[in-house]
């Protein structure tokens, strides 16, 4: 028996033929009249779908359902033994994505395990080796429907399409991919789970990703309701893992894109290739004209440097050299980013948020206004970049990493005598402000909460390194390689804040947002007054006061 639940069955006709792309992130003008694109995707809250479920079509009948699982996992088993050859994957790519086809061929890789694609044409930098499109290779996004139904969100709804392809009775690119035996790592977290709870509990308390990696898997688990049966939990995170470890691309929203051939392409310290997006409208020329709104056309696969014939192709999976980033996503460490003298980098996730705040509502509408999640957003810190103290500039794209964080923890903590920016006079500049330093009362918050953040990790990495029971296998060297290099960062990272809080508490000549909207409320005002008297009203809690009674006195 088939089954598909009715409001998908039309979107869901062909997984190997990838949904329709979303239109690009919502663009808002600031200020300063500066269009940018904001910092993460529209809000998408998921449902809760009680009377609505994902099945994979199955050819089995309700009462030998459990036996057929049996057998389909024996049936992958074997495919697994003769898994992944050169010979198998090259006969693929050439139906599937002739134009890689025709630049590379496949071997074992010298860069890492498994597979690798080899130059069979010498290029020079700068040349564009070729530009993949829907219509010459097999690119599979995300069906937003199905990320909608998912815990796992995108992640997840690439794992049902593929799932989906593979169990299809029709022919497909994507089936045949995933019968050459393609495989996630071993040492992919979400594999560890179930084949070594142990080590996957150390791995994800030696990384700032920990919190990702099991979060992960408890919505791998959840999942399970909304495919009702038709997968086992072994197969599910399996097929998760797959897609989370070959996906090496990402669109303008950061949700991930499955390209074939491209998933063969190994990750290098200094890599010989870069990908590039390319997005434009229907009927475009060279990039002009067109109709309608902007989409993902393609992916430019671009020489970094010269290439000659027998080159390994890489690329860098990650714009840092977060080794961490690569264990939660990619199930490996590269060797490059082991050791002591390794360059690291390590991640913080804030809510835009709190849903304790008393004013969590109106922040929640703001960021709906503008086109933004109240999801938690990550940033990411690298010595390499340089960790200084946050300036203020109102251009999101320009911000360092600390300071778009700092933002954020301004949006976060402000209340208090500080709520006057959430009435209705100022609400819908509140994002724009947080530009800027609030107030003092809100500034030491963000310090405090930036504090709290980091001694959270901390506390944890200090608890199981005091538990000693660290499991004697590679992989939990490289965890121990990571926890340290995170905690350097951690503690320089909480450092810049307890700089920032002692100076706060310390300068009365830093000026605050409020000082400025006097002056602009005020224009005779003399700011010099000011300076010379510390503070208009003694002390800054009664100017904010005096300051929300004065604009609740301006007519909406």
């Amino acid at each position: 028996m088939s089954l598909l639940i009715p409001t998908l069955a039309p979107s869901l006709a062909d997984s190997a033929v990838p949904a329709s792309a979303r239109q690009p992130p919502r663009r808002v003008v600031s200020e300063t009249g500066r269009e940018h694109a904001m910092p993460w995707q529209s809000s998408r809250r998921r449902p809760l779908v009680s009377q609505t479920w994902l099945v994979l079509p199955v050819a089995c009948s309700f009462a030998g359902r459990a036996g057929q699982r049996r057998v389909a996992r024996c049936r992958r088993h074997n495919v697994a033994l003769r898994a992944a050859t050169a010979e198998s994957m090259a006969s693929v790519l050439s139906q599937g994505c002739p134009l890689i086809a025709k630049v590379a061929e496949v071997r074992a890789s010298r860069a890492g395990d498994g597979l690798g694609l080899f130059a069979k044409e010498s290029f020079e930098e700068g040349d564009e080796i070729c530009e993949l499109t829907f219509d010459n290779t097999t690119i599979m996004k995300p069906n937003p429907d199905v990320s909608s139904k998912l815990e796992s969100g995108d992640i997840g709804a690439l794992a049902f399409q593929v799932l989906k392809a593979s169990r299809s009775p029709q022919p497909g690119p994507w089936k045949d991919w995933f019968e050459t035996g393609v495989s996630p790592p071993d040492t992919h977290p979400l594999k560890l789970l179930l084949n070594d709870p142990q080590l996957a509990k150390y791995i994800w308390s030696s990384t700032t990703c920990g919190g990702q990696m099991s979060g992960l898997a408890l919505q791998a688990r959840d999942d399970l309701e909304q495919l009702q049966g038709s997968a086992s939990f072994e197969d599910w995170t399996d097929t998760l893992a797959l897609v989370m470890s070959r996906s090496v691309i990402e669109d303008r929203e950061e949700r991930p894109l499955l390209v074939m051939g491209l998933d063969l392409l190994q990750a290098a310290e200094d890599p010989v290739l870069k990908l590039e997006l390319n997005y434009g409208k229907e009927g475009a020329v060279l990039g002009l004209g067109g109709r309608g709104p902007e989409k993902l056309l393609g992916i430019k696969v671009i020489a970094l440097e010269t290439i000659e014939v027998g080159t390994e192709l890489t690329i860098s999976y990650l714009p840092q050299p977060h080794a961490g980033g690569y264990l939660e996503r990619y199930g490996f460490v590269p060797t490059w980013l082991q050791g002591t003298l390794a360059e690291s980098a390590m991640q913080l996730s804030i809510a835009p948020v709190d849903d304790e705040d008393d004013f969590a509502g109106i922040k929640e509408s703001c960021l709906e206004d503008l086109g933004l999640s109240d999801a938690p957003l990550s940033f990411t810190f690298s010595l390499s970049d340089g960790i200084l103290a946050p300036r203020e500039i109102d251009e999101w794209e320009k911000k360092s990493e600390l300071e778009k964080m700092t933002h954020v923890l301004r949006f976060q903590t402000c209340g208090g005598t500080d709520s006057f920016l959430l009435d209705a006079v100022y609400v819908e500049r509140f994002w724009y402000n947080c530009n800027f330093r609030i107030s003092r009362n809100n500034e030491i918050l963000v310090c405090q909460a930036a504090m709290a953040e980091c001694d959270r990790w901390l506390e944890r990495f200090d608890a199981i390194e005091a538990a000693g029971s660290r499991p004697d296998c590679d992989l939990a060297k490289a965890a121990d390689d990571v926890r340290r290099a995170e905690r350097e960062l951690l503690v320089s990272v909480k450092l810049v804040f307890e700089q920032e809080l002692d100076l706060i508490q310390i300068d009365d000549t830093i000026r605050y947002w409020a000082d400025r909207a006097m002056d602009e409320a005020f224009p005779d005002r003399i700011s010099k007054n000011v300076e010379a008297s510390g503070h208009l009203f003694g002390d800054e809690s009664r100017f904010s006061t005096f300051l929300w009674w004065r604009l609740r006195a301006v007519p909406y």
